[in-house]
Parts: structure tokens; C-alpha cells; sequence
């Protein structure tokens, strides 16, 4: 996910931390090795921010590393971490996938799930929180395991171990099992080797993907999931339906649209697949949707402020908007919809109308005349269902591009399409224009899941599915 300047991600859970893994300078290497915990500098780390992330004191810090001054520290600079006993290794960070629990993640990462719940502060071990950033301690001597095995109904350490052609006693070691009978259905086994493919496990949640974790207020949330010819999947997340759609019957996909003033937290998403004899199997898991601070803006119009008219509108579109084609009709990454695109106004801020007289939040991408030429273009193949006048957005333009996924085009002085038109990448579709509630000539262009405005620039940047 691009994050861009206009806001910034709140994750209040855990501890955030972001690291990379730099080449190694000896001394450093050599404390690691003889057991201490090592955390790689960033730009804007400071050692009282270091302190307070690892919970320690930032005078052992400097000790610790031989530091004469407090405030001369270099950007991928090697320090001991004092303090954290029995932890060993470069300390990094990474995002809880789907599907993963803390054991998962001890075995895959070889660590000791005490230190895990050390490390991160944990409470509630339990339980993994999907798109909760936590800290690991890496061996750089050592690759992490890659799951190779989803343990079936009453299948023992020694029948993975032969069917993957690995030692049991290596297997049970590695993934910290206390015996041959220590398994579960629905286990993932982890060991050194080729990770196995979603298509060899069958369903499973290491099959299913999520875009963005954490989930972002005002985002597209797609979820993937692969599977067995011949199966359905439904799902839900925070009690919100998920519809899926496929191309091949194969890979399936789910496009929600995240409002932009949605409430944050934790929220349970599940996933059921049913296959042809009507067998089914969930996966379902707490998953963490994150504050996007968008800003404030402050807007003048002369026209178009009725509550009647606004409610008008937003019922239209959301009946026009709720019957989306089951054929992906986009084929490519969608291109901006004008010429030298000039933005004026991002997605998302809070807008306050004529001094208070209306308040929302911006749903699209407003677009500026800096283009020899008022021509609008359509950003991917579709087909047009909206063509006329609205009370808001004025003459608008809306095309569904299949899966749920909607473009919009407001404000426009002339149109070049009717209802029903199929229209490829790059076809004009009219003018910009001063139309409906707006404070001077520009394109509104929005994005829709279903009746769901989500960030538009997003779209733009990167390709979906």
C-alpha cells in the first residue's frame, strides 16, 4: 500500500518499529552471536525513542554501546539492546498475515513463543491480531522456515514427515512440538525447504490474502483466495458482506470498500469456502482496520446544499450502485481521466461547507484545468449506467467496471456517452465543467466499491486484482 503525504497511519496496539537489515559490520555480528538483542537504527530514531520503544533505560543504551554522545547516532548504526534477557538476534518488525497464530510465527521465525510474548508485550498469546505490526528477534546466521504441511484429521508428526520427506524428530525439534502426538488439524508445519502452494494445500488460510494489512479507513480491502476447482466462497468482515468473483474458477477475489470515516479497531473477517459435495470450512480472525488522518478542508459553493437534494442523490447512486457486472471488465491498471492531471483536492479530508452549513468528507480526487483540452477519458474498460443531471454532482457520469467496482465523473459541462455504452481505456467521455455543487471548473473523479467511495489515487497507482 503507497501511504502518501497527505496522511499518516495511527497503529496504537503495539510497539512500532521499522527495520531493515543492513550489511553487518563485524563488531556488531560478533555481539549478536554471543547473545544480545541488536536494533538497527532509522532515520528519526533518537536513543530516548529507542529507549521507550524497547522499554529500557537510554543511559544503559549508551553504555551499553559506548556512546560519548547522546545525539550523534547514524542511520543504520548497530545498537545493543540492554535489558531483554534470553533475547538474541537483529530485532525487527513484521505485519501478522491472515491465518497466523503465535505459535505460527514462533515456529516459522524459530523463537521462542516467551519471547514473542516478551518482546511484544503480549497479554493475550492466544490470540494474533491480523495487520498488528509485532517485533521479532532475527538470526542472521539462520533463514526462516517456510510452512511446507497443513496437518489433516488424525495425521501424526511421523506421517507429515514421510509425506514431505523430512526427519521426524527434525520436524517435531523445529516446530517445537512436545511429542509426536502434539498436533492439530488445520496446523501449519514449518521447515526448511519449498514453500508449498496454496493449489497443494487446498483451502486453507495460508490461501487466502489480504491488501492492505492493516485495513486503512477510506482503502479498498482485497481479499484473495485460492482453491480447488469447483469451489464457492462467501465471507464477511465486521458483519459486512464479502462477494467473490473469479476469472479461471481457481483464484477468487473480494473487493470491499472501507468507508473513509469507518470506526477503527479490531474486527472479525471470516472466510467459508463450500466445496462441490457442500462441504464447507471457515477461517475467521480478528483483523485490525487503522486510523488515515485525510486532514480538513473548507469549501464555498452557491448551490446544491439541500438536505432533500442530498438524500435524492445518495439513494440514486446507491441503487444504480448495487448490482455490479460478475465479469471483471478492466484488464489493465487504470489510467488518470484527464490530460497533465492537476490535482486540487485529494480524497478524504473533512469538509466544511459554507461555514458549517454541511459537513462530510471529500470522495474523490478533484482535478484542476491545466490541460490544453477540457477532455475527460475513461480510466479502464466498462460500461456506462449513469449518464444525466444530478443535484450535487451535476451532469455525472458513472461506469461499472464489473466486480463491484465503480468510476465517477461529476461536474462535466457536455457528454460524449449515453447509458449503455461500452467504453475501452483512454475514450473520451465529455468535459470538465462548473456543474451541480461546485466552487469552480474541475473534475470530481471518484472510485466506488459498491456505494462506497474509497481513495481514488489508489487506483490509479496501483494494478488490481
Amino acid at each position: 500500500m503507497k501511504i502518501h503525504f497527505t496522511r499518516f497511519i495511527v497503529l496504537p496496539l503495539l510497539i512500532l518499529i521499522s527495520l531493515t537489515l543492513a550489511t553487518t559490520p563485524a563488531s556488531a555480528s560478533t555481539h549478536a552471536q554471543e547473545g544480545n538483542a541488536v536494533y538497527i537504527v532509522q532515520a528519526g530514531d533518537t536513543l530516548s525513542s529507542i529507549a521507550v520503544q524497547f522499554g529500557v533505560d537510554p543511559d544503559e543504551i549508551q553504555s551499553a554501546n559506548g556512546i560519548a554522545d547522546a545525539n550523534t547516532l547514524d542511520i543504520d548504526q548497530r545498537l545493543i539492546i540492554p535489558g531483554l534477557d534470553g533475547v538474541s538476534g537483529v530485532l525487527t518488525t513484521e505485519v501478522i498475515p491472515f491465518g497466523a497464530s503465535m505459535a505460527a510465527i514462533a515456529r516459522e521465525y524459530q523463537i521462542k513463543p516467551q519471547t514473542l510474548i516478551q518482546l511484544n508485550k503480549i497479554t493475550s498469546p492466544s490470540e494474533a491480531i491480523a495487520g498488528v505490526e509485532f517485533i521479532i528477534a532475527v538470526d542472521e546466521t539462520k533463514d526462516p522456515l517456510v510452512p511446507i504441511k497443513m496437518v489433516s484429521q488424525n495425521q501424526t508428526t511421523l506421517e507429515a514427515a514421510i509425506l514431505n520427506g523430512n526427519s521426524p524428530w527434525l520436524l517435531s525439534a523445529e516446530n517445537q512440538l512436545n511429542g509426536s502426538w502434539d498436533l492439530l488439524p488445520g496446523d501449519m508445519l514449518y521447515a526448511q525447504g519449498e514453500e508449498e502452494t496454496a493449489a497443494q494445500q487446498a483451502f486453507s488460510a495460508a490461501a487466502i490474502t489480504i491488501n492492505p494489512l492493516p485495513v486503512l479507513q477510506g482503502e479498498t480491502l482485497e481479499i484473495g483466495v485460492s482453491g480447488p476447482q469447483g469451489t464457492t466462497y462467501t465471507g464477511s468482515f465486521n458483519g459486512e458482506p464479502l462477494t467473490f468473483f473469479s476469472d479461471n474458477g481457481s483464484r477468487f477475489y473480494s473487493f470491499h470498500g472501507i468507508h473513509a470515516l469507518a470506526e477503527t479497531g479490531v474486527f472479525p473477517l471470516s472466510v467459508t469456502a463450500t466445496n462441490s459435495d457442500g462441504q464447507s470450512q471457515t477461517f475467521e480472525q480478528l483483523v485490525l482496520l487503522a486510523d488515515v488522518a485525510y486532514g480538513q478542508e473548507y469549501v464555498y459553493v452557491t448551490e446544491g446544499l439541500g438536505q432533500d437534494e442530498i438524500a435524492y442523490e445518495e439513494n440514486f447512486l446507491g441503487g444504480a450502485l448495487a448490482n455490479p457486472s460478475a465479469e471483471r471488465l478492466w484488464d489493465s491498471p487504470f489510467h488518470y481521466p484527464v490530460d497533465d492531471p492537476c490535482l486540487g483536492s485529494y480524497f478524504g479530508p473533512d469538509r466544511t461547507y459554507n461555514d458549517g452549513k454541511l459537513y462530510y468528507y471529500h470522495t474523490g480526487l478533484d482535478f484542476t484545468v491545466c490541460a490544453p483540452n477540457l477532455n475527460i477519458y475513461a480510466p479502464a474498460a466498462g460500461r456506462v449506467i449513469i449518464a444525466e443531471e444530478l443535484p450535487v454532482k451535476g451532469n455525472a457520469i458513472f461506469i461499472d467496471h464489473g466486480w463491484g467496482v465503480y468510476s465517477g465523473y461529476a461536474h462535466l459541462s457536455t457528454f460524449n456517452v449515453q447509458v449503455g455504452d461500452f467504453v475501452q481505456p483512454g475514450d473520451i467521455l465529455g468535459q470538465i465543467g462548473n456543474t451541480g455543487r461546485s466552487a469552480g471548473p474541475h473534475l470530481h473523479f471518484e472510485i466506488n466499491i459498491g456505494s462506497t467511495p474509497v481513495n481514488p489515487l489508489t487506483w490509479l497507482e496501483e494494478e488490481y486484482p
